[in-house]
């Protein structure tokens, strides 16, 4: 299990850090006196030294100074995670904040690398600036063994090589199962779905954690619902955006259909089967397996208990802090619980959050060909899917039309629909995929159907020319 420090405090109600370091040229802007300061007591014992910007009865928006460090921090704080208040205390040996840069427009070109101050405080150079931590941004958006399959990233191996950046971010956006997914499924009936495809979300892991290795790797979570939740929980360094999601995974077991024996005994291996396969995942993030437990199978219950800087997790209710006492739902987190429980290692809005938290007051995001890359195949394969869904409709038209004299001539052109569509298939491997889920056949079936159709072609002709030599015997007899 992971050992990162947060804050201890009640998994419902949490202190979320809305805004980061800003530049300061004085202490002197943050109160009217500088020698003054106000202090907040947090329940989870953290002091904190700076100013009260503002304050309701839920919450109190303070301005966090870190003198020895240079630093500001704007925090929103939840009243019930704090303590006590002391206002307006004389500060000891106050030390004056240097001023690292005057303050520039955004349009300022003078800068070192010729970027932009953010309004954080921290420095975002341009893609060509030297000396300045790289970042190396990965959309992971879309549906799972579609849109995001191992073979597309494997094609940015060598980019990122050459790259070579401080950081890879891969930036998860995926809701298939909850949203996408469902909704794309309509009325079939999930019995009749493919299970996932373990081993293919294992070749994406790889990819990552075993080809990139040398790299500092961090997934930031906009969205992770369905097998994208265990997938993210792969990387040791996550983070989620303020209302990003971690979690779905029950719609996973029910597509292995592992819960749906009827005899126990071969129940109970095949969901130890297909969940093995899932937690195998969490062995490249470190992840405690009863996380996973929780999160894919309903009857298991979660709770949580603090062990020093450690998370120690329980499938009951005995934890200091219960997840999930619901025998019909699984464990699911928002980013602000994630956070608490140590499952994620903060929560950011932006990049420029993000690398903050990482420690970057400087960066820069390498010119690199991931997006390019990335989303032209997504664009790509779904338009080339479209195209194979009108060809099936053309099919299914000319199936209608196949009657009489006509019938070889539209027999021909549904065959050629069909072959359509398996060449599609062939060139885009996600479209077989997308095909059996929402079309409910698959690459074989279709293949099947052009030999009939051949076949019903080849009767048609053996026809025609019999009629035709029968009928020039009968014509020659006649003269």
């Amino acid at each position: 299990m992971k050992s990162r420090f947060t804050a201890w405090m009640n998994v419902t109600l949490v202190a979320v850090v809305v805004a980061l370091m800003t530049p300061s040229v004085g202490l002197a802007q943050a109160d009217d006196d500088p020698r003054t300061e106000d202090i907040v007591y947090m329940a989870d014992g953290r002091v904190l030294h700076g100013q009260i910007l503002s304050e309701t009865q839920a919450q109190v928006i303070f301005q966090y100074i870190d003198r020895k460090l240079n630093l500001q921090t704007k925090l929103t704080l939840a009243r019930e995670n704090i303590d006590r208040i002391d206002r307006d205390v004389p500060i000891e040996d106050p030390i004056e904040m240097e001023v690292k840069r005057p303050s520039r427009s955004k349009s300022a070109t003078s800068q070192p690398g010729g970027g932009e101050w953010s309004g954080y405080g921290h420095f975002r150079a341009d893609s060509d600036a030297e000396n300045v931590p790289s970042f190396y941004v990965v959309p992971m958006k879309g549906q799972m063994g579609t849109d995001i399959m191992a073979s597309i990233y494997k094609e940015l191996i060598p980019d990122i090589r050459e790259q070579d950046p401080d950081v890879i971010i891969i930036v998860m956006n995926s809701a298939d199962y909850a949203d996408t997914f469902a909704a794309a499924l309509g009325d079939i009936d999930v019995q009749e779905i493919s299970p996932p495809d373990f081993d293919e979300y294992k070749k994406l892991a790889s990819v990552f954690h075993d080809d990139l290795k040398q790299y500092r790797q961090v997934v930031w979570v906009q969205d992770a619902v369905g097998i994208a939740s265990t997938v993210a929980l792969s990387w040791k360094e996550l983070y989620m955006k303020p209302d990003a999601r971690l979690g779905g995974m029950q719609m996973v077991i029910e597509l292995t259909g592992a819960n749906k024996w009827s005899d126990d005994d071969i129940r109970a291996k095949m969901m130890a089967a297909w969940m093995g396969s899932a937690k195998s995942l969490l062995e490249y993030g470190g992840y405690a397996y009863a996380l996973a437990d929780a999160m894919m199978y309903a009857p298991n219950m979660l709770s949580a208990s603090f062990k020093g800087r450690e998370v120690v997790w329980s499938l009951d209710e005995d934890g200091e802090f219960v997840i999930d006492n619901d025998d019909e739902h699984t464990a699911n987190f928002r980013a602000d619980a994630a956070e608490n429980l140590l499952i994620s290692d903060g929560t950011a809005d932006t990049l420029d959050d993000l690398a903050l938290l990482l420690g970057f007051r400087e960066y820069r995001v390498v010119d690199a060909h991931a997006k390019k890359i990335v989303d032209g195949y997504r664009e790509d394969w779904r338009a080339a899917y479209s195209n194979a869904v009108s060809s099936w409709k053309d099919y299914q038209q000319y199936m209608g039309w196949a009657n009489g004299e006509d019938a070889m001539q539209y027999l021909s052109k549904a065959k050629r629909a069909v072959e359509r569509i398996i060449r599609a298939m062939d060139r885009y491997p996600p479209i077989e995929l997308r095909w059996k889920q929402e079309m409910g056949s698959t690459k074989f079936q279709l293949e099947m159907l052009v030999e009939q159709l051949t076949q019903r072609i080849r009767a048609l002709r053996q026809q025609r020319g019999t009629r035709g030599r029968g009928g020039g015997g009968l014509g020659a007899g006649g003269g």
